[in-house]
């Protein structure tokens, strides 16, 4: 064992140049012992060791001798692991130098498509039938994936649903039918009564059965979801909707995209379900939607919510930046360039030179707050200037103004100028009386109002006749969404080559032709009943048998005879009023006359037994045995007897 060290043998070994190895100090073996802390370690100060500490015993251990090449390796990974750690990277300075006041001192060019309105690249000559149309976006492969997932599901629930594509298209074409038809609860088509039977839907499908699809229905396989993503159970009936909408965009398509938000109505519970106060739709999941001013939907995406996976660029630009740059990446690139609008949620100056830079015009309203070192006019003295009030800075990329209409109104481009100014229609005040007064409008103010309003259009025409079927199941509404959104979509498709369909039509046949053509009429044996056509109300039945009768159904709706002492004058409803009618009678008419109708027939033989009088029995002996009773009962007895 080495001899210990004294503290002047320890200085000189640390103060030498070569590396004496491990000096290692060891407790004091002095007959303490304590379980206290010893203090914060990186307080302690070399200079000022108790005297126990001095006391003990140093050692010195020698590393294993390293020379040559290795030693040159091993100084190398000491000074590896000495770097201090990198500093962070600072981000991009987007800021923009200078504004000017006027266009002559800045050359500033539009990007996008610039001030060219729309251009459409549809053939209108083409002829397309309605149900085409709508195959075009919800295609086969999209109804074979449902029917998949759905026999999958069931399967893991242990029951065979065996379900087929061609009763997929019924149970989609009669959510289509609730659009425009909305009944109270879905099994209300499949009664006998009048008011509400649809004998489209029930000769198309039996009620259990629909029920069944309804219950299974299913859009994944729930046994390999992926954990962070909380649209997983619709991501890849959505991914595919997206792709047959982007597909299609040239059939409907427009240079110019609106890019908004999306409320799809939820009221139940899940951790993306949004609240946005002031809305028509208050409650619900946000989808970020991009459409073209006539309001066909060319892709969206749900909203995850904070605590959801960042999208790319996102920690540069924000969240609204980079929902934009994300919906324009999923546009064909081939249709382009494009100008998108959107509103202050979404615009900032770095996002407008970053599309720019990608030749993509975009125009939005803006926050004051973000306008950064532009300075405009502050909106409340711009108040007092009177309406048409226009300023305005520019620099060589983008253009902002604020303009006085109703109220202050804050824009920003890199695609739309200032001229042409034009004229527009405003309601305001002359000699203190409402009146119709023209405005001075900028050509930027003019095509945000008219390419903006595209999801708008879109969020009114699916709103119009939404699937009114509500589900258990979360995800349901983003699966009636997806429906109605193709529905719309394909009726715009449509309207290309023929104008004058409407979107109720155009549902509608739709709907008719997939029931028509996919239905199959129920199979029904002894035990569904007997056949449509001759299965009539009971109380229908009462009337036939006696127009005096009144039906009072039992509380139970029990099959078993009404009273006990019906057993005993099984007459005929016809031989029992018979008796009413003849006089002699009245306490009696004012009875209520209780039928109990058996509604289980046998397969073959559907009579039932009316017991006559016998040359015994008189009118004065029976009416004689009912004196008393409050209430005349009569039952129909069901029984097997040969025809008479």
């Amino acid at each position: 064992m080495p001899s210990p060290l004294t503290l002047d043998e320890i200085v000189e070994a640390l103060e030498a140049e070569d590396d004496p190895g491990d000096i290692i100090l060891f407790p004091p073996d002095d007959g303490e012992v304590t379980d206290e802390e010893s203090g914060d370690e990186n307080e302690a100060n070399i200079l000022h060791l108790p005297s126990r500490m001095l006391r003990s015993q140093v050692e010195v251990q020698n590393r294993p001798s390293i020379s040559g090449e290795n030693r040159v390796q091993y100084l190398e990974e000491r000074e590896e692991t000495d770097v201090p750690a990198p500093k962070k990277k600072k981000k991009k300075d987007n800021t923009i130098k200078k504004w000017y006041s006027n266009f002559s001192s800045t050359s500033f060019t539009t990007c996008g498509i610039g001030d060219r309105d729309e251009e459409v690249t549809s053939n209108s000559h083409e002829e397309i039938t309605a149900v085409e149309c709508f195959e075009l976006l919800y295609s086969d492969d999209i109804v074979k994936f449902i029917a998949d997932m759905s026999n999958l599901y069931a399967l893991q629930r242990n029951h065979t649903l065996n379900v087929t594509g061609d009763e997929i298209r019924v149970y989609i074409a009669i959510l289509l039918l609730t659009g425009y038809l909305t009944p109270k609860y879905m099994r209300m088509f499949w009664e006998v009564k009048s008011d509400t039977h649809n004998d489209l839907v029930a000769s198309s499908i039996r009620r259990n059965r629909f029920l069944e699809i309804q219950q299974y229905l299913h859009l994944s396989d729930s046994t390999s979801l992926p954990p962070n993503d909380k649209f997983a159970k619709v991501r890849e009936y959505l991914t595919k909707l997206n792709i047959n909408f982007t597909a299609n965009f040239k059939k409907a398509g427009s240079s110019h995209i609106s890019i908004d938000e999306t409320i799809v109505p939820y009221f139940g519970r899940h951790g993306t379900k949004q609240h946005i106060h002031g809305k028509p739709i208050r409650f619900g999941y946000k989808l970020w939607s991009a459409a073209t001013r006539h309001g066909y939907l060319v892709n969206c995406e749900p909203y995850q919510g904070a605590s959801g996976p960042d999208l790319k660029m996102q920690s540069d630009l924000g969240l609204g930046a980079a929902v934009i740059l994300e919906l324009h990446s999923r546009l064909p690139q081939e249709l382009g360039p494009y100008n998108l609008y959107f509103d202050n949620f979404f615009t900032g100056l770095p996002l407008l030179k970053c599309l720019r830079e990608q030749n993509v015009g975009g125009t939005g309203t803006i926050r004051e707050n973000r306008l950064e070192n532009c300075s405009l006019p502050n909106s409340k003295e711009m108040k007092k200037e009177p309406r048409g009030k226009l300023c305005y800075k520019a620099s060589e990329e983008i253009v902002a103004a604020k303009w006085h209409d109703n109220s202050i109104v804050t824009i920003a481009s890199n695609c739309h100028g200032l001229d042409l100014i034009t004229k527009v229609d405003r309601i305001g005040f002359v000699d203190k009386k409402r009146a119709k007064i023209q405005v001075d409008c900028p050509a930027i103010i003019k095509m945000y109002n008219k390419y903006m309003g595209g999801v708008d259009r879109f969020d009114e025409n699916v709103d119009s006749m939404r699937v009114a079927l509500r589900g258990k199941k979360w995800w349901f509404p983003l699966f009636a969404f997806g429906l109605d959104a193709a529905c719309q979509n394909a009726w715009l498709i449509k309207r290309q080559s023929e104008n004058n369909w409407t979107y109720c039509d155009f549902r509608r046949n739709v709907a008719i032709v997939y029931l028509q053509k996919y239905g199959k009429p129920p199979n029904r044996n002894s035990s569904c009943g007997v056949p449509l056509q001759i299965r009539v109300p009971t109380e229908a039945k009462i009337k036939e048998l006696c127009s005096l009768a009144d039906y009072i159904p039992c509380s139970a709706h029990s099959l078993n005879l009404v009273g006990e002492c019906a057993a005993e004058y099984a007459f005929s409803a016809q031989e029992a009023c018979w008796f009413f009618e003849r006089g002699n009678f009245d306490k009696y008419e004012q009875q209520a006359l209780e039928l109990s109708l058996v509604k289980e027939y046998e397969k073959d033989t559907k009579r039932i037994r009316k017991r006559k009088l016998t040359a015994d029995e008189s009118a004065e002996d029976i009416t004689s045995s009912l004196s008393g009773r409050d209430t005349f009962r009569v039952s129909l007895e069901r029984e097997n007897c040969p025809e008479q």
